[in-house]
């Protein structure tokens, strides 16, 4: 899945109180996910909008993606913490 549908489907599930813990942490998480959207799509589109982009990807925005996942993964709601 693509960094930029990932952070699509993801934008409204802090609506979902039985899917997640904290909605108003879920928003701030977003949030820094879609500026980091934001500025990856800006500088794609700035270097001609390149079919095959994922180096410049790895090289300047992978990892600030992977550190943004697993705090997003902690505020979803365990079933086994809801019973």
């Amino acid at each position: 899945m693509s960094w930029s549908r990932f952070v699509a489907q993801t934008e409204f599930v802090w609506q979902h109180p039985a899917l997640v813990t904290d909605g108003e942490g879920w928003q701030a998480l977003w949030f820094e996910m879609e500026i980091l959207n934001a500025l990856a799509l800006a500088e794609w589109e700035q270097d001609g909008s390149p079919q095959d982009w994922s180096h410049r990807w790895r090289e300047g925005y992978e990892q600030d993606a992977r550190a943004l996942v697993p705090e997003l993964i902690a505020l979803i709601v365990c079933p086994e913490s809801s019973e």
